[in-house]
């Protein structure tokens, strides 16, 4: 019977996608990895049945919500289904995860039954999420709106439905129930999300409802993801700003000087009173004098090519420096960690970290024989694939453009990884079973 089952709900992580449940790959029912674990399980008695839930596998913030949100889904069904749930996620499929996890309040509400039982990680860099202020303060407000008008507009409707004086058609109310109620609809569903956003729980210190996170000291997608973040990445260094405005300030001098010694004396030659200092009876208009006017001017260029320049490179390069150099920095950086990190929305992500933000972490790191094991497999790995491209690469005269986009999709650079070669290792299946079964009897 399904109901004295328990279900491994696995979730794959960033482009280790799958068309379907059935396959070889580690989270797909039939692959080496789910048979060893089942194994494993049914040793101590425990009868388990596979249940992958695929998603996107984009490194998109925005498609890592969206299947959190059918991983909890799939959860609940589960829930009604198995004896117990117990999931399995992936670099970011575990942090697709976490989140299902914060969908579900898991640990939060122990006054029932929970949807999932263990939650476990492999090689999965955790990622917060941050908002400001104003993001928290806005988000809080529409939510009070959205959760007013819900309560509002039906008592509006009663009453202007029970109004003797001026009662309404039974169309015209059917026509703004469904306006208002669908617009209502819609704002409820994005309300829902903010406010898990905005409201996002702290790190809990439930030891029934800890993350159990496996991981190796050499992964890459945490060291990668942990350097991008610590690195600081100056794209304008200090005195740039100031010294870019030299170029400008050439331009501008050399503009104004131009215009002051050529539209000066134009004008007082066609007896225009620029500046209204002395009437055009009293301004001589010949020739002479515009000649005049003009030396002057020239004379005089160099000051007023000083003066501009000056005046530009301490009010516009100056202000840029002080002002404008630091919020620049944190845009540029905040674009390439985002690049690197999945950012596709409004919201910062930061603080990678290989325990989870928002649940109690027992935090496992892969060590002795089968760390070595692993890095040693995908350095033997990494030998193969500069071997493959070797001469494409290095060759004098060589196309280096089409190997180039080759090795990056050759499924080979995906087996050079150590982040790919955990469910190589049988210890990892003989752990998460270990952790699974204690979990039950415990």
């Amino acid at each position: 019977m399904a109901e004295q089952k328990i279900a491994i709900v696995t979730v794959h992580g960033t482009g280790d996608t799958a068309e379907g449940p059935e396959g070889s790959k580690w989270f797909q029912r039939g692959s080496k990895f789910s048979e060893a674990l089942r194994q494993r399980l049914a040793a101590s008695s425990v009868e388990a049945d596979v249940v992958p839930v695929l998603w996107s596998g984009a490194n998109s913030a925005s498609e890592r919500e969206k299947g959190a949100e059918k991983l909890a889904r799939e959860l609940k069904k589960c829930a009604k289904k198995y004896a117990g749930v117990h999931v399995i996620g992936h670099s970011h499929g575990g942090n697709v995860a976490n989140e299902a996890a914060v969908h579900l309040r898991w640990g939060r509400k122990p006054q029932a039954r929970q949807k999932l039982d263990t939650l476990v990680t492999v090689g999965t860099p955790f990622l917060n999420l941050r908002t400001s202020f104003l993001q928290r303060a806005a988000g809080l407000l529409f939510l009070a709106l959205t959760w007013g008008s819900i309560i509002v507009f039906p008592l509006i409707v009663a009453a202007m439905w029970l109004d003797a004086d001026k009662p309404m058609s039974p169309t015209a109310l059917l026509i703004m129930f469904g306006l208002i109620g669908a617009s209502l609809l819609f704002m409820f569903g994005i309300s829902r999300r903010g406010a898990r956003r905005i409201l996002r729980p702290r790190r809990s210190s439930s030891e029934a409802h800890q993350v159990y996170a496996i991981w190796h000291e050499n992964d890459e997608a945490i060291s990668f993801l942990r350097r991008i973040e610590e690195v600081p990445i100056e794209a304008f260094p200090k005195g740039s700003l100031f010294r870019s405005s030299n170029a400008g300030a050439i331009g501008w001098g050399v503009l104004v000087v131009l215009i002051m010694g050529v539209g000066i004396p134009l004008a007082y030659f066609l007896d225009f009173d620029l500046f209204g200092l002395v009437s055009g009876a009293e301004r001589p208009t010949d020739a002479s004098n515009s000649v005049a006017a003009t030396m002057i001017m020239l004379i005089f260029a160099p000051v007023v090519f000083v003066l501009t320049y000056i005046v530009y490179r301490f009010l516009v390069g100056g202000a840029a420096e002080l002002g404008a150099r630091a919020p620049l920095n944190g845009f540029v950086s905040g674009v390439l960690r985002g690049i690197a990190m999945g950012r596709d929305g409004d919201q910062v992500i930061c603080n990678v970290s290989t325990d989870s933000h928002t649940h109690a972490t027992q935090s496992v790191k892969l060590e002795g024989e089968c760390a070595q094991r692993m890095q040693a497999a995908a350095g033997a790995a990494a030998d193969r694939l500069i071997d493959k491209y070797r001469w494409s690469l290095f060759t004098v005269g060589a196309d280096t453009n089409a190997p180039l986009s080759q090795l990056a999709t050759d499924a080979m650079t995906w087996d050079s990884l150590i982040h790919t070669t955990y469910f190589d290792q049988p210890e990892v299946a003989e752990m998460i079973a270990a952790h699974i079964v204690g979990r039950m009897r415990g």
